[in-house]
């Protein structure tokens, strides 16, 4: 009898396959021996395997960046939005999209390594290739499945149909990374280095790639909330096997490390692979300039600091410039995506200095005399149209950056990474054309200058009334990953864009985090961390805070908050809250003792006050860039953190299909809460 592939899988059934492309109503579904004789079905299969990795498609579907303390996405029909106010449980569907989806992309891995060998019309060295890579999507989807659930079931083969799925018990926590880094380190022994010799393959798995998740894998078995963590000490197997080992191991830290240098090492030894940081002078540009290189390695597909990603065409292709619709002020764009001040305050000022610190230069009130130095670096007149246009172009060409005169000052003298990343109120959109009509449509009043400044106050342009839905509600919008030279009033765009997972700084920041753990006088440290800083523009932090030479536990937060600047709005945050175990810290709100004002008294925390500006004092009518009451700082909103939070529960219909499961802890139907 023939054997029908056919997409029918349920989750640990594991009866069928579950590419898309084979899912076929009968009178059209393919063969088992049809699928593998053909090279072009046997790759259609390949390429299905990878359908299973998230796009991330506006974070709709996840709270990587709307539940991170970093950010509020405006919109109640965004996942955030749900985790926010405490309003998921074991049955929500949006606990329960991706632990399938995971599974079933496991499943059709195992699948087509079982099977490929059968297609003659490969030739042996693309069937190992092939092979190499769905190993490295195994590893990955139990990599994901692994950072948003815990330990999981391990499924390592395909099993019989009679085998007692429903009795399953979950992996060991470290088992399961021992697996996934097996399954990188197998994976990459069959895979090239890189694929610039053949870019018809960028974004398929290399050995950079392999070398590159083991790294992020290891960093998060490493820290706090698996590594000795005592708060899961009855997190066991209902045969009793402990799922989290509750003793520190500071070897750990150790293998991190190791795996970090492994990616960094092989990058200084084989300048073949182009893998260092980007800068926009090492990319065509003659000087180096900070703020364009922090700009454009979020722009720049396939930059030379980009380890893995996904080209337009092998994801959703809206994704980049839909972000942009969401991010830029209305009225003719969504502007609904918003920095917190937390995140605000972590940004440094142009010394290096956080702004928390003695001799920083920071000034909380008050509107900036000046412009910053490099606000108007050819000295234009934009009193003169043709300054105004002038200036306009050197901003959409990032040569022009920095605070101008009437800036508050929270955002004035502050790193280039802050401007790269944050869009506030009174700064020149600049994702406009420099048709003055057009960028007049952005102001109101009197503000019509032909500048477009965003006008994130109530009554202003980007929220006309107390009722209008598409606004910041922290008063500021994110900037990172928005094309200065997109013109946002025609929907036009000037480049292709690709969708970045990993980047060289991450690996840079992991490797330096896991020294600082059992090293912290290593000089790897300093060396790596200064690359960055370099990058960014911005003075070493053993010189702007020498402090930290001598204080391991400052040195260590310093390159946390280094880790949250440099990866703001990438998905990085949510995750290192909670694998730092910091996600649950209590709410404090303290009174600043130079503005008499209440603020944040935490760093940490993703539960309690959220901060952001005043966006709903005075009144709509007279409100305008004058207008103190906008500055002062205020709560936009009250989060719910829970500790059951730090993991996503087991799906509940997995959980009733599947008695042998224990779910997390602290979530209803765990009974060793």
């Amino acid at each position: 009898m023939k054997k029908y592939i056919i997409v029918l899988f349920s989750l640990l059934a594991l009866s069928t396959s579950c590419t898309d492309y084979l899912d076929k109503q009968p009178d059209d579904m393919k063969t088992d021996e049809m699928v593998w004789s053909s090279r072009m079905e046997t790759e259609k299969y390949l390429a299905n395997c990878y359908g299973g990795i998230p796009t991330g498609h506006l974070h709709q579907h996840e709270p990587w960046v709307g539940a991170a303390d970093e950010c509020n996405i405006t919109w109640n029909f965004y996942q955030a939005d749900n985790f926010n106010r405490g309003d998921w449980t074991p049955s929500s569907e949006l606990v329960c999209d991706r632990y399938a989806r995971f599974y079933q992309a496991i499943r059709a891995t195992l699948t087509f390594e079982n099977n490929v060998d059968r297609c003659g019309e490969l030739s042996s060295e693309l069937k190992t290739r092939y092979k190499a890579e769905v190993r490295f999507l195994r590893g990955y989807y139990y990599y994901l499945l692994l950072r948003q659930y815990g330990p999981v079931v391990l499924i390592k083969e395909l099993l019989p149909s009679e085998t007692d799925f429903a009795n399953m018990q979950r992996t060991p926590y470290d088992e399961c990374v021992e697996y996934i880094c097996q399954m990188m380190d197998l994976a990459a022994y069959d895979l090239p280095m890189h694929y610039w010799d053949d870019q018809t393959r960028l974004g398929r798995p290399n050995k950079l790639v392999c070398l590159a998740v083991k790294a992020i894998v290891r960093n998060l078995a490493a820290s706090p909330q698996f590594n000795g963590n005592a708060e899961y000490a009855n997190f066991k197997n209902h045969d009793g096997t402990p799922l989290i080992n509750t003793t520190y191991s500071e070897q750990k830290w150790k293998d991190a490390a190791a795996a970090a240098k492994a990616v960094i090492d092989m990058a200084e030894k084989y300048p073949d692979t182009r893998l260092k940081l980007y800068r926009n002078d090492e990319n065509g540009d003659t000087e180096f300039n900070p703020y364009k290189s922090c700009v454009d390695v979020q722009l720049k597909a396939w930059n030379c600091e980009v380890i893995w990603a996904r080209s337009e065409g092998q994801y959703d292709d809206t994704f980049q410039r839909s972000w942009m619709v969401h991010n830029t002020p209305g009225p003719h764009c969504l502007g609904g995506v918003s920095p917190t001040l937390r995140l605000v305050d972590a940004f440094l000022m142009k010394n290096g200095k956080p702004i928390d610190v003695a001799g920083s230069g920071y000034v909380e009130k008050g509107f900036a005399a000046d412009g910053g130095d490099n606000w108007n670096p050819n000295g234009y007149d934009i009193a003169s149209e043709e300054g105004r246009k002038g200036i306009i172009a050197d901003i959409r060409d990032s040569k022009a950056w920095g605070h101008w005169k009437g800036d508050w000052n929270m955002f004035c003298n502050r790193e280039p990474r802050f401007y790269a990343a944050i869009l506030y109120n009174h700064r020149v959109i600049p994702s406009l054309s420099d048709d003055k009509n057009i960028r007049n449509e952005w102001s109101t009043g009197r503000q019509k200058d032909g500048f477009g400044r965003a006008e994130l106050y109530l009554g202003g342009a980007a929220r006309p009334s107390i009722n209008y839905a598409n606004y910041s509600k922290t008063g500021m919008l994110v900037f990172k990953r928005n094309d200065p030279q997109a013109d946002m009033y025609n929907r036009a765009y000037p480049q292709n864009y690709a969708c970045t997972y990993i980047r060289y700084a991450e690996i840079l920041l992991d490797y330096i985090e896991a020294l600082s753990n059992y090293d912290p006088t290593n000089a790897d440290i300093r060396k790596y961390w200064d690359q960055i800083r370099k990058r960014a523009g911005v003075e070493s932090a053993f010189v702007a805070t020498p402090e930290i030479a001598s204080d391991p536990a400052l040195m260590h937060e310093y390159i946390i908050r280094e880790r949250q600047i440099e990866l703001c709005f990438e998905g990085d945050r949510y995750f290192t809250t909670r694998r730092l175990w910091k996600a649950h810290t209590p709410d404090k709100i303290v009174t600043d003792p130079v503005t008499g004002e209440e603020k944040d008294g935490r760093i940490y925390g993703d539960g309690g006050s959220m901060w952001g500006m005043n966006v709903d004092a005075g009144d709509v009518g007279s409100n305008d860039f004058n207008f103190e009451g906008f500055y002062k700082r205020a709560v936009f909103e009250k989060r719910v953190f829970n500790k059951e939070y730090y993991l996503f529960p087991i799906p509940q219909k997995e959980m009733d299909k599947c008695p042998g499961l224990v779910q997390n802890p602290w979530w209803s139907g765990n009974t060793a809460n």
